[in-house]
């Protein structure tokens, strides 16, 4: 038997001082931000739900292999400055996918070529990490590896399902693979000033699966089938593209809104996933009452308001701080209470999963938007008043959806701030308002006739 020794024994070769250790993680961080970007750019241009479901993972997994680096590489001693020079510089393969004409390219040149290119240099550079000093690198490396290895082989298997041969895009593969990065240059091979999101693409209606009747914001949706089966595959229906919306919404956060620190990103890109889960959980529902995609019509309204929206202030607090944070957390709260009365448990437990994201999100928004007034000097109350009145305006412009019916979720329709509403004050104490935010949404919810839901987890 041999006897113990007091450490595992090596005896590497070449093996990377800080400096160079530091350099190339920021060449590896400047890939998975520019990675985050584009997947962020694809996600509301991808129409088919198993695509766009699984780059809202792959976005939030992307964004989270950035902030570890970058988290390193401060335990490295590279300066806060140096970060956002790293966050504006890209290979030029990766505006060729930000460019490209649809999302079978997209996706063939990503995960075919970028993406185990990628592998490629992680494992590269896991081969040249010093032994015990450097093990905070090796797991954050293999993390990623692992990850990267699993968005490869659940996009082939996607491509392969859809009859996506290997030669059906070769000639775009060829392009991206002739136009990576070198790391092995001094500058990485990567472009300084000109990376993905610079001059952000800008769609007015994301891109939903074709069986599905895409109606505009301003187009009335058909009322609601009568019978209780119909209503409640109506419901579900609805439900899924409102989540569908926000993970596209979220997508382009990441791509867009680049004033932020890289944790403002890694926020956003959770919320996404935690969008595309929720529209997982709602197809659920649908198929349990015998519903499916493309059954009704659907519309984005969230999504168009968004876009209109002038300025990242005024996005964060309409979707995150009013949307979120105000409605949805008594919006999920209602609807887990309503489906627990119709003694369908399963969608009360999830949706009590769905309300407490939601606090989640609100959050984000409270946060940042905050960022943005310590930083840029920016007005918090005025732009929540434009971001308020711009919704109003356009809330005005439609009938509320709800309508008598057995069904209580369908009785609640849209109705946001009338009678109907249930607020959850514990919730908006959890997101962070104040308790005169509160009293103005409980006044404008009708006051004293409404309760306060529970929202804390009681262990």
């Amino acid at each position: 038997m041999n006897p113990t020794t007091d450490y595992v024994s090596a005896s590497p070769g070449f093996v990377h001082d800080v400096e160079t250790n530091a350099r190339r993680l920021g060449f590896l961080y400047s890939l998975e931000v520019g990675l985050s970007r584009l997947v962020g750019s694809w996600i509301h241009r991808t129409p088919e739900l198993p695509e766009k479901l699984l780059l809202g993972r792959v976005l939030y997994e992307d964004a989270d292999h950035a902030l570890s680096l970058e988290g390193r590489m401060r335990e490295l001693r590279v300066p806060d400055k140096a970060f956002g020079a790293m966050r504006q510089r890209t290979c030029a393969a990766f505006k060729i996918l930000e460019h490209l004409p649809d999302p079978q390219s997209f996706w063939a040149a990503l995960f075919r070529v970028i993406k185990p290119a990628l592998v490629a240099e992680y494992t590269r550079h896991l081969k040249a990490a010093p032994p015990y000093v450097d093990d905070p690198t090796i797991r954050i490396l293999r993390t990623s590896i692992a990850e990267e290895q699993e968005h490869i082989g659940r996009a082939l298997a996607l491509l392969s399902e859809r009859g996506v041969g290997w030669e059906a895009h070769a000639s775009v593969e060829a392009e991206v693979r002739e136009s990576l990065w070198n790391l092995d240059a001094s500058d990485g091979g990567l472009d300084v000033g000109i990376y993905v999101g610079r001059d952000p693409l800008s769609v007015n209606r994301p891109a939903w699966p074709a069986v599905v009747k895409h109606l505009s914001a301003q187009e009335p949706m058909p009322p609601y089938p009568e019978s209780f089966n119909e209503g409640m595959q109506r419901l579900a229906h609805d439900l899924v593209f409102s989540e569908a919306e926000a993970l596209d919404i979220f997508g382009r956060y990441v791509y867009e809104l680049q004033e932020f620190p890289w944790q403002f990103s890694q926020e956003a890109a959770r919320i996404a996933w935690d969008e595309a889960r929720h529209v997982e959980l709602l197809l659920n529902v649908l198929e349990r009452y015998g519903g499916h995609v493309g059954q009704f019509s659907a519309k984005s309204p969230g999504y168009e308001e968004y876009v209109s929206q002038p300025t990242t202030i005024e996005k964060i607090i309409m979707v995150n701080v009013i949307a979120e944070g105000e409605v949805s957390t008594d919006t999920q709260t209602q609807h887990r209470d309503s489906f627990r009365e119709l003694g369908d448990e399963l969608s009360a437990i999830l949706k009590d999963y769905e309300m407490a994201d939601e606090v989640s999100h609100g959050r984000f928004g409270v946060k940042w938007a905050k960022w943005l007034v310590d930083h840029t000097g920016a007005d918090y109350s005025a732009a929540y008043s434009r971001a308020r009145a711009a919704l109003d305006e356009f809330k005005s412009m439609h009938d509320d959806e709800g309508t008598e019916s057995p069904i209580p979720l369908v009785r609640l329709g849209i109705d946001e701030t009338g009678p109907k509403r249930t607020v959850n004050v514990e919730a908006k104490r959890l997101v962070g308002f104040s308790d005169e935010e509160i009293a103005r949404v409980e006044k404008e919810a009708g006051g004293d006739s409404h309760f306060s839901g529970r929202a804390e987890t009681h262990l």
